[in-house]
């Protein structure tokens, strides 16, 4: 029995010390990664090289939050590390120079093959609109956050505005959660290429440019968020993209700086530049639950001639429960030969917009395909489920052609007058129609 109690006694004091050892080297672990540099701003001077010591410490120490405390920090380019935390607290002001040889990497705020990395607090970040007369355009300055090659990326809650360039570009990146960021003025919102698995949630996106664009991502979702520009809602290329409980509107609060308007052309724009080599078609989207308002376009995809559409194809896409008024026209759509594109639409409402005239001619340079206001052609299949389409005209509101399958399942036309045709398919080889009616009444 004394054996075996020895044994016993052996073996705790093993586990003992075992669990001590653990214990030890987590603590150390957590000290290493929970370095914290508070720093206070200097307004006789660019903190530029403060912030970026602050930075390479927590870097050097494991990780760490590097914390701008309330104030204003003038400052040109800062570089991230990996596991460290960039704090911008309530009332911390970060402003970028107005000199562009102060920055490097055409970015404000760099980061390039990092993992965990994040951007967080309640503080605001100002571009300043910084000037480049080398720059696109022959004027505009370094890109606010720009990050190339990372992963596990967090930026939450800050505010950024004036951004140069692209507010937020991220170029093969994956793992990205971008919450409760608002975003006022400049150019694009958040601008991602060849990027993975983001989640974007309870955004203010108000841009002079595109507030979401970029190609060949994968499996982005979206929600809860507004977003307001004068230029597209979503110019995007992305394979498995949802899209939930947003508010899109038009005009847009701050001007398109080169075009000088503040209308709003459309919600939703296909995205596939020939010239960025995209390998992925678009499509398994789902957009539901979407208020939109006052944009000249709902959706607009010419994989023909449509400017930066013609990379690759869209293969699928799904809209429910939209309500949208104030449009111009509803759906442009001119699809690849090989008629790749599956189209569902279901228990939505698109109304033209009150006062307006004929819907405009083009779209980005390309000649719509025509004035309706729901026009598709070169398609595999679109179903339209329970969706009221509203205009004040005596020509076809709805046009397709050149589709293997149209299905018409309770679809109402509101045209205000009298109209004996308010659709028009030709060239399909399936149709499908059931309650269909025109002003109230069902038509035959």
């Amino acid at each position: 029995m004394r054996p075996m109690i020895n044994e016993c006694k052996r073996f705790l004091h093993v586990l003992f010390y075992a669990g001590l050892l653990v214990l030890i080297t987590c603590l150390q672990a957590g000290a290493q990664s929970g370095l914290r540099i508070t720093l206070k701003p200097d307004v006789t001077s660019l903190s530029t090289q403060m912030i970026q010591q602050a930075i390479d410490s927590c870097a050097g120490a494991g990780g760490g939050t590097v914390v701008l405390a309330p104030g204003e920090y003038l400052c040109g380019s800062i570089t991230l590390k990996s596991k460290v935390r960039l704090q911008l607290d309530k009332g911390a002001l970060l402003k970028g120079s107005d000199k562009y040889a102060d920055y490097r990497n055409d970015a404000f705020i760099y980061g390039k093959g990092l993992s965990d990395v994040a951007i967080t607090g309640g503080g605001t970040i100002d571009g300043v609109d910084c000037y480049n007369p080398k720059g696109e355009e022959g004027f505009r300055g370094p890109h606010c956050i720009r990050l190339i090659d990372c992963q596990q990326i967090v930026i939450d809650g800050i505010t950024i505005k004036n951004s140069a360039n692209w507010a937020i570009n991220c170029r093969n990146c994956s793992g990205g959660k971008v919450t409760g960021v608002t975003i006022l003025g400049g150019h694009d919102g958040l601008h991602t290429r060849f990027c993975s698995s983001f989640t974007v949630s309870g955004c203010d996106f108000r841009t002079g440019d595109d507030a979401f664009a970029g190609n060949d991502n994968r499996d982005f979702v979206i929600t809860d968020c507004k977003v307001n520009t004068s230029c597209n809602g979503f110019r995007i290329g992305c394979l498995g993209l949802r899209v939930e409980r947003c508010k899109i509107w038009g005009p847009g609060e701050y001007m398109h700086k080169i075009q000088r308007r503040t209308n709003m052309l459309s919600a939703f724009v296909h995205f596939s530049p020939k010239d960025e080599h995209p390998v992925l078609k678009s499509g398994n989207w789902v957009v539901r639950d979407v208020e939109i308002e006052n944009v000249d376009h709902l959706y607009n995809y010419n994989f023909q001639e449509g400017l930066w559409q013609t990379g690759q194809p869209v293969t699928s896409i799904r809209f429910e429960n939209i309500r949208a008024k104030g449009l111009l026209s509803a759906f442009n759509i001119i699809g690849d030969l090989d008629q790749s594109l599956v189209l569902e639409i279901s228990g939505s409402q698109f109304r033209f917009r009150e006062r307006a005239g004929s819907a405009p001619g083009s779209f980005e340079g390309a000649k719509l395909s025509s004035t309706g206001f729901f026009n598709a052609r070169n398609f595999s299949k679109i179903s339209l489920t329970n969706i009221t389409l509203e205009r004040l005209d005596h020509q076809p509101l709805l046009q397709m052609s050149e589709g293997k399958e149209v299905i018409l399942n309770n679809v109402r036309f509101v045209t205000g007058r009298d109209n004996s045709a308010p659709y028009r398919l030709t060239g399909i080889s399936g149709v499908t129609k059931s309650g269909l009616q025109l002003n109230g009444e069902k038509m035959q």
